[in-house]
């Protein structure tokens, strides 16, 4: 599996489309939609706590502890254990 290491300001600036980033100082789970947008939730798996990790691969936030993946656009389930999607962060929501 293709997964990213928590990022630095620098990759969060340079953050390109169609792909994500964990900034785990602050919890967050970024993702770069195809037209550039923005989406933002908490990188705290709501199956037991532990942080996502950005799967490039699949586009996919994803649980290292118990293998939940989160859709990067949404923040829905892809796959469980975890039932609820990720905490919404986006600023205009």
């Amino acid at each position: 599996m293709d997964v990213s290491k928590p990022s630095s300001e620098s990759e969060m600036n340079n953050l390109t489309k169609d792909s994500g980033i964990v900034k785990e100082d602050e919890k967050l789970a970024i993702y770069n939609d195809s037209t550039g947008k923005e989406h933002r939730f908490s990188a705290i798996c709501t199956h037991l706590g532990c942080n996502v990790v950005w799967n490039d691969l699949e586009k996919s936030f994803d649980c290292p502890c118990h293998g939940s993946r989160f859709s990067g656009l949404t923040g829905n389930v892809i796959n469980g254990p975890a039932n609820a999607p990720l905490e919404n962060k986006d600023n205009d929501n």
